[in-house]
């Protein structure tokens, strides 16, 4: 079993559907005070009955993923999905969420340099909506990366400094990155510093793939494919030296695997192990 009070900021994802799925994982979760992240995409009644009964009053740390598909924030000029929004924000209180996650949109977004300053504008009157909503319930979002580069990131985080969205951060998507990014591992580390410096919080989202598409291995799958090693995204590091680098570098965000519910455990503690021993010879060299 995993211990307990080693790395209790990582931990695992569930999804509200299929109740025979979740509920041994999030029971094991619970029991070994794990990182916990609900992803709110597919409303099952006997999931959330067993989320009601388990997750209010249990002290884990909890974060919520909203409904990306409907309620990304690129939709939020409609008032209807506004206050579907806001019941999710309710939901995520009732058990205990400290916050959530969102994405920018259901799609990729133009690219275009003609259309930049509309799209901006039009995302900075969403955000605007959006920080407003988590300013009355005291409830963060996190802004996760999917289908754009770090260049889009970067212009809308200075838009939320300038604006003083003060309820509005970042989650970084390991396996995102890999397929729709253009830039390296370390590029985006040096992002996430410049927005953890600026009093951004920073959350993770830990998966891999073959860099084709969004398949969200775990790390034993990946490794047992020999996706791990030194690839032109994670260069100079293997991937396990890239979580370790995670850790060393953003040790206070929560880490959270998004993996199949199947895999989970075995994922989460074959990258533990891996993680300690890095850090062993690291201490090592330097003693």
């Amino acid at each position: 079993m995993i211990s307990p009070t080693i790395y209790t900021n990582w931990g695992y994802k569930v999804f509200d559907r299929r109740r025979d799925e979740v509920e041994p994982l999030l029971v094991q979760a619970l029991e070994d005070g794990r990182a916990l992240e609900v992803g709110l995409y597919f409303h099952d009644p006997a999931t959330h009955d067993c989320l009601n009964s388990l997750l209010p009053d249990s002290d884990c740390l909890l974060n919520t993923h909203l409904d990306h598909r409907r309620l990304n924030i690129f939709a939020l000029d409609d008032s209807d999905l506004v206050a579907q929004l806001r019941r999710q924000i309710e939901n995520s209180l009732q058990w205990g969420a400290s916050y959530g996650i969102n994405h920018l949109s259901a799609f990729t977004l133009t690219s275009r340099p003609e259309f930049q300053p509309a799209l901006e504008q039009k995302l900075l009157e969403h955000l605007q909506i959006l920080n407003r909503l988590c300013r009355e319930y005291r409830f963060p979002i996190h802004i996760e990366n999917t289908y754009h580069d770090i260049d889009l990131y970067r212009r809308i985080f200075l838009s939320i400094k300038r604006h003083e969205l003060d309820h509005l951060h970042f989650c970084f998507d390991f396996g995102h990155a890999k397929v729709w990014s253009m830039q390296p591992l370390r590029a985006w580390f040096d992002f996430l510093a410049e927005l953890e410096g600026g009093g951004k919080r920073l959350h993770f989202h830990l998966h891999t793939n073959r860099g084709l598409s969004d398949e969200h291995l775990s790390f034993v799958e990946a490794e047992w494919m020999e996706l791990c090693d030194i690839d032109e995204y994670t260069t100079p590091w293997n991937s396990f030296e890239a979580l370790s680098i995670i850790e060393q570098r953003f040790p206070d965000a929560r880490k959270v695997m998004e993996v199949p519910p199947g895999e989970a455990r075995e994922n989460l503690q074959r990258v533990i192990e891996e993680i300690d021993h890095i850090g062993q010879r690291g201490r090592k060299k330097s003693a």
